[in-house]
C-alpha cells in the first residue's frame, strides 16, 4: 500500500480541503499528516507542528530579508518548515499532498523523491491584497515560490476553474479542478412555513466580506423575511463581529445564532428557504470564490440567493439553483428577493436536490483518488 503524506501548515482538525483528503484516502493508503492539529481519524499517524510565535524582533528581521527579496532566505528560515525538514528526515512517503505555496519547496526537497501534489486553495499571490503590507512585503514572496516550485509539483489543484485558469496564465501549470463540495446527505427539502421566508447565512465573520450589507438588505425586503446569521470570528475581528451584533439588535428581521459544529451544518440549515451570500469582489480571490457554504447551500437542498459572484453564478445559472442580483449593494438584492413567489422558492429546492446528488464530496473524492492513482503510476 502507497504511504501518502497530507502536508498543511494548519489545523487539519478545522481546515475542511485536508478533512476531505483523509475522507477521500483513508483505506486506499497508508495515510499520514503533518501540520498544527490532528483531525478527528483514528489510527492515522499525526506529526504534530508547534505553531509560530511572530515577535516583533522575528517579524522586523523577516520583514528586512523581505524587501532584500531574499525570498529562499525567509522560506528556509520560516519555523515550521525547519520543524517539517527534521520531521521529513526520519520518515519516507511514495506522495506527499502538499498545501498551499509553503508547503511545495519542503516537500519537493526533503520529500526523498515523493511525488508532490499541490493543493492550491485559493490564488496565492493575491490571497490577502486587500492589506497594504501584504501586497508590499509577501505578494512578490509568493509569486516567486509558485514561479519557482509550483511547475515542479506532479499535479496542481485549484478550488475552481477561474483560480486555475490565473495559475495556468502566470506560473504555466494546468491544475485540475478540485472544488470544495460538501459531504451528501440523504435528506429532502424541507416545506415553506406558512409565516416566513427563512434566510441563512453562515461563515466567517470577516470584514473583507462585508457581511453588514446582508444586514443592510434586510431594510429593503418585504415582510415576509427573517435572516439568521450564524458566525464564527477569531480574535483579530472580534470588534467587526461585535459591530455586526449591534446591527441585528437594531432590527426585527434580523438575528445572530449560536454556530453548530461543522458536520451539524448542513442537518441545521435543512430547516431553512434559502441561502443567503451576498459578497462583494473586495479581493481577487473573493471575486471567483466558490466556498464550502455554497455547495453546503445545495446539500440542505435551499434555493440559493447570491450576487453576481462568477464561479458560484456560472453552477446557480447551470442547475438553476436560485437567484442573482444584478449588483452587489443591499437593494439590487433585496429587489430579488422581493419578486421571488412561493412556487418558484419550492422549484429552486427541488432543483438542489437535483444537484446534490452531482455537487458532493463522493463524486469528489473519485477526482482526488483518480489524481493520486495517476501521480503514483508514474515513472514507475
Amino acid at each position: 500500500m502507497s504511504k501518502i503524506l497530507i502536508l498543511h501548515f494548519h489545523s487539519h482538525k478545522t481546515q475542511p480541503r485536508a478533512y476531505r483528503e483523509y475522507e477521500a484516502l483513508r483505506g486506499l493508503y497508508e495515510l499520514e499528516g503533518m501540520g498544527y492539529e490532528r483531525g478527528d481519524f483514528e489510527g492515522i499517524e499525526f506529526v504534530a507542528l508547534k505553531k509560530p510565535k511572530w515577535g516583533l524582533a522575528k517579524r522586523l528581521l523577516q520583514r528586512f530579508w523581505l524587501l532584500l527579496r531574499q525570498y529562499e532566505r525567509v522560506y528556509w528560515n520560516l519555523p515550521q518548515v525547519k520543524q517539517a525538514i527534521v520531521a521529513l528526515h526520519e520518515r519516507s512517503f511514495d506522495l506527499i499532498i502538499a498545501h498551499d505555496a509553503e508547503a511545495i519547496p519542503v516537500a519537493l526537497r526533503y520529500g526523498k523523491g515523493a511525488k508532490v501534489v499541490a493543493n492550491m486553495h485559493e490564488y496565492a499571490p493575491r490571497e490577502f491584497e486587500h492589506d497594504f503590507w501584504w501586497r508590499f512585503y509577501f505578494a512578490p514572496y509568493k509569486r516567486y515560490l509558485c514561479k519557482r516550485y509550483l511547475p515542479k509539483a506532479g499535479v496542481v489543484l485549484a478550488i475552481g476553474e477561474g483560480i486555475a485558469h490565473e495559475y495556468q496564465k502566470n506560473f504555466g501549470v494546468n491544475p485540475k479542478v478540485w472544488s470544495n463540495a460538501a459531504k451528501y446527505f440523504e435528506i429532502k427539502p424541507a416545506p415553506l412555513s406558512g409565516s416566513a421566508i427563512r434566510l441563512i447565512h453562515h461563515g466567517l465573520a470577516n470584514p473583507d466580506r462585508q457581511i453588514e450589507l446582508m444586514i443592510e438588505m434586510m431594510d429593503h425586503v418585504d415582510g415576509r423575511f427573517v435572516l439568521d446569521l450564524m458566525l464564527v470570528f477569531v480574535n483579530s475581528n472580534k470588534e467587526y463581529y461585535q459591530k455586526l451584533e449591534k446591527m441585528t439588535l437594531e432590527r426585527q428581521n434580523v438575528r445572530l445564532i449560536p454556530p453548530v459544529a461543522p458536520e451539524e451544518i448542513v442537518p441545521f440549515t435543512n430547516a431553512y428557504d434559502i441561502g443567503l451570500f451576498l459578497c462583494p469582489p473586495t479581493t481577487f480571490n473573493l471575486e471567483l470564490c466558490l466556498p464550502n457554504k455554497f455547495f453546503e447551500f445545495i446539500q440542505a437542498r435551499l434555493a440559493i440567493a447570491i450576487g453576481p459572484s462568477l464561479e458560484m453564478a456560472r453552477i446557480v445559472q447551470k442547475e438553476n439553483l436560485g437567484i442573482i442580483s444584478k449588483d452587489f449593494t443591499p437593494l439590487s438584492m433585496a429587489k430579488a428577493l422581493n419578486q421571488l413567489t412561493h412556487e418558484e422558492i419550492l422549484a429552486y429546492k427541488q432543483n438542489a436536490d437535483r444537484a446534490a446528488k452531482i455537487y458532493n464530496a463522493k463524486e469528489n473524492e473519485k477526482i482526488l483518488q483518480e489524481v493520486m492513482e495517476k501521480v503514483l503510476k508514474e515513472d514507475q
